[in-house]
């Protein structure tokens, strides 16, 4: 077997590919500080990996990324650019990389958006430091590819979800930012909870579980293409924060939204034709019955 890195060991899809890939090696910002160039020297040097799949980043809501957008770029931008030397430098036979269908451009004129629109058009303002940072990834992972003709790939999922997400409504994900606010309401016997926006952007929301599934697929079969990951449902926010209600038994608790709020982008459903076509055995979990598996699981904490 090959010697496998893993980063972001302790994040939201790290924690599912353990369960499946048991044997890698996994690290998180307690064992090696990948800001640090002679930390990543160090961890390359260490633990010799021959594949390296690297999920480390500065992730969060909307909301944190507006009002920490330095943190967003710069965190981002130096994690991945050592990463990927580092691997070069150490002759490692595969690195898979992970970005964001947060990438893409905010206005577009076809939906859902294909791998070849990246570079057409800004990314959302709202995320733009981020998505930034994570489209430099992809430009230098195919630097690398044409310049060297190494076998370094990337990943684009829409939005996930799952037991490991940050469950706080500042940092977390909108899903588990969301079940936060449901699981609190009910707690504390209120009426209501508040979304920002008014409720109407759409968004694919995958089961991370299900990611982890497919980044074990492509490393198993030795996948080189770029290609968007995730579920074809496209749901508005409204329609996602009711069935988590549904989902959480908390049907009598009404939705209200902060319109003074920023919505995000309006739209960024992304096209899976090529995940298909690599990968046609694959069935996502739908949204309903991955957000009941979540439930269950922090329910029972």
């Amino acid at each position: 077997m090959k010697k496998i890195l893993v980063t972001g060991a302790t994040g939201l899809v790290g924690k599912y590919l353990k369960k499946i890939i048991p044997n890698a090696n996994y690290v998180s910002s307690k064992d090696y500080n990948l800001l640090i160039q002679n930390d990543v020297k160090k961890m390359f040097k260490e633990l010799k990996p021959e594949i390296v799949i690297h999920l480390a980043a500065r992730v969060g809501g909307v909301h944190h990324n507006i009002i920490e957008p330095v943190k967003y770029f710069e965190e981002n931008i130096i994690m991945n650019t050592l990463m990927i030397n580092e691997s070069f430098n150490n002759n490692v036979k595969k690195f898979l990389g992970l970005l964001s269908s947060c990438i893409y451009p905010d206005n577009i004129d076809v939906y859902p958006i294909k791998e070849d629109c990246l570079f057409n058009g800004a990314p959302h303002s709202d995320l733009f430091s981020y998505s930034y940072s994570k489209r430099c990834m992809a430009i230098q992972i195919n630097a690398y590819r044409k310049k060297f003709k190494s076998n370094f790939n990337y990943l684009i999922p829409c939005n996930l979800y799952g037991e490991f997400d940050k469950f706080d409504e500042i940092q977390g994900h909108f899903v588990g930012a969301l079940i936060s606010k449901i699981l609190v309401a009910k707690k504390n016997g209120q009426k209501s909870i508040q979304l920002f926006g008014d409720g109407s952007p759409l968004r694919q929301f995958m089961y991370a579980k299900d990611l982890a599934f497919i980044i074990k697929e492509v490393i198993d079969k030795d996948i080189k293409e770029n290609f968007n990951v995730g579920n074809n449902e496209n749901f508005s926010i409204l329609k996602i924060a009711k069935l988590a209600l549904k989902v959480c038994d908390a049907e009598t608790l009404e939705i209200e939204f902060d319109k003074n709020k920023p919505n995000g982008q309006m739209r960024k459903d992304i096209d899976l034709s090529l995940m298909n076509s690599l990968l046609p055995n694959f069935k996502p979990t739908l949204l309903k019955d991955g957000l009941k598996e979540v439930y269950k699981k922090l329910d029972k904490k």
